[in-house]
């Protein structure tokens, strides 16, 4: 199997076990659990869509609106902003549409994300990878520390574990952006020598 024809089965698999999750009975992870829904299904979401831009040809319309991976980078940065709201997220579990534009939107998100970070210049990288991290640290850490309820459709316990998921998943994503970005770097440098 040539290397495209794996990626484009990665990413058909990672993409088919996230969409999987809004369709019973899997649905009842997502409905029951805060951290199956936003630590789990949301990041597989935008992992998919970043494997599918791996495995498409780069499309030149995208090239030519996407200085230094901007456009790409405020895109994402407005669709991940908006999946944090706890309206949002309360909206996904009781209306199917919601939960739909949730998911196109997320793969959307996890393309243009791919963009970015092949564009972008290492300012453009550290500002945009450094809020994202600063507004996934600041809402898990509010989901452990506030004795409100923000979501609904979710109890108390369930919104402390998601706010160490997210804690978790902004450790995770640092250090795979970090580890990327010193190999890309790097070779770089070595190629330029």
């Amino acid at each position: 199997m040539t290397s495209h024809a794996t990626r484009h089965l990665l990413a058909s698999g990672v993409t088919l076990f996230a969409v999987v999750l809004s369709i019973p009975p899997l649905r009842a992870l997502i409905e029951q659990s805060m951290v199956w829904h936003m630590v789990i299904q949301m990041p597989l979401l935008v992992a998919a869509g970043w494997l599918f831009a791996r495995a498409l040809p780069p499309s030149t319309a995208l090239l030519r609106c996407n200085r230094m991976g901007l456009t790409s980078a405020i895109a994402s940065q407005l669709i991940l902003a908006y999946w944090m709201l706890p309206l949002a997220i309360d909206h996904a579990i009781v209306l199917p549409l919601s939960d739909m534009s949730k998911i196109l939107s997320l793969l959307l998100c996890g393309f243009t994300l791919r963009d970015t970070f092949l564009r972008a210049p290492a300012v453009v990288q550290i500002f945009f990878a450094g809020y994202n991290a600063s507004m996934l640290l600041g809402l898990g850490l509010y989901f452990i520390k506030t004795e409100q309820r923000l979501c609904n459709a979710y109890s108390q316990d369930s919104q402390i574990s998601t706010g160490l998921g997210l804690i978790a998943l902004v450790v995770l994503t640092a250090a795979l952006w970090l580890v990327s970005f010193l190999t890309r770097t790097v070779s770089e440098h070595s190629g330029k020598s």
